[in-house]
């Protein structure tokens, strides 16, 4: 009697042939060569297989390849073609909302171009960057999309060196051969600002961190122009926690305590994570808006909402970024841009309240 081994009798897969191409290619009366147009081909935007095949062929050999439970080879394939039809997408949190509303949408629509997307956190370490770059070159992805960290630089040259096209986001470094989607972040800052200048506030304060990423520094250039310009430049003051949560929790608190004694009006809080510090400190130290302070918070969260007037937000074109990113890329794939299309500048929004109770209205400065 035959012995059964326990992979068999968990797996019974395992004891059948491996299926190949030339199977499929048996089965359905075809050639091997169309059989590989028709496994390769991407799905076109109208559902169909982009591939020099006739439908009705490229048809039959998809139902035979099912039925007979092919399995294409991908990193054979990508070998031999050198193309994986695949991207990476590395930001530094993809937990965070910022990033996760982009990573989804990014998701998508690479689905629908017939791209898969690989997404990872550098969680602000340029070495864990490193890391995931090596990574990536070693998956063959075809492009990469990055929010670089501080320090990041010497991994995204690796990037260059290779040869894969490579899009930055949310935060840039130097590199010409780099694309780019970038919001404008010193208007950004700037429009907060001025909206407390113009709501008559005159000691106005930042909380920003310490990483140094230029999405940030931005919008700290942006406030304090702003408050130059207003003649407020002895009252400039940013205050800079560390990243980490447990930290900049209890450095905010202590912020929050020292400004009420120094007569601080209001604060522009330039993240999403950095609002809801603002609104812990608040609670810790039993203060309200806009009696004790008034905000003027980034990105969108319901506890703005919740607030009767909407609590004043900078709202990012979140959908915008991971569209155009993607199609950025791609065209730098296929060699389809000029160098005058690599860089593209979004614009935010400044939602306020309105009258109390009514729905919020769009802002401009």
């Amino acid at each position: 009697m035959d012995k059964i081994t326990y992979n068999e009798l968990t797996n019974p897969q395992s004891t059948m042939k491996k299926v190949t191409i030339r199977d499929v290619a048996r089965e359905a009366g075809v050639s091997v060569t169309l059989v590989s147009f028709v496994m390769n081909a991407k799905m076109g935007k109208d559902g169909r297989l982009d591939c020099p095949v006739n439908p009705n062929t490229a048809a039959r050999v998809l139902d035979v390849a099912k039925r007979l439970g092919y399995r294409r080879n991908n990193a054979a394939a990508s070998l031999r073609s050198g193309k994986s039809h695949s991207i990476a997408v590395i930001v530094s949190d993809i937990a965070n909302p910022f990033f996760a509303e982009i990573c989804r949408n990014l998701e998508n629509i690479a689905y629908e171009a017939g791209y898969t997307a690989i997404f990872a956190s550098s969680e602000e370490s340029p070495r864990k960057l490193e890391h995931l770059v090596e990574t990536m070159v070693g998956f063959n992805v075809e492009g990469l999309i990055v929010a670089p960290c501080l320090g990041s630089e010497n991994a995204l040259s690796r990037v260059l060196n290779v040869g894969i096209p490579t899009v930055l986001i949310d935060r840039d470094v130097p590199g010409h051969e780099f694309g780019r989607v970038l919001v404008d972040n010193v208007d950004a800052g700037t429009m907060a600002t001025k909206y407390l200048v113009h709501q008559g506030f005159g000691k106005i304060e930042m909380i920003s961190y310490k990483l140094g990423v230029t999405s940030l520094t931005d919008r700290e250039y942006g406030y304090s122009k702003s408050m130059e310009e207003a003649g407020l430049k002895d009252d400039i003051r940013i205050h800079r926690i560390d990243y980490e949560t447990e930290a900049a929790r209890k450095d905010t608190i202590e912020i929050f305590r020292d400004a009420l004694k120094r007569g601080t009006e209001a604060f522009v809080l330039p993240t999403k994570k950095l609002a809801m510090y603002g609104f812990n400190a608040l609670n810790v130290l039993g203060l309200n808006l806009p009696k004790d302070f008034s905000f003027v918070c980034f990105d969108e969260s319901d506890i703005y909402d919740l607030k009767k007037p909407v609590i004043p937000h900078v709202v990012q074109p979140l959908a915008e970024i991971g569209t155009k990113s993607f199609t950025l890329l791609q065209q730098m794939i296929e060699e389809k841009v000029s160098e005058d299309e690599m860089n593209i500048s979004l614009k935010s929004k400044l939602v306020l309240g309105g009258h109390f109770g009514g729905d919020p209205i769009e802002a401009s400065f």
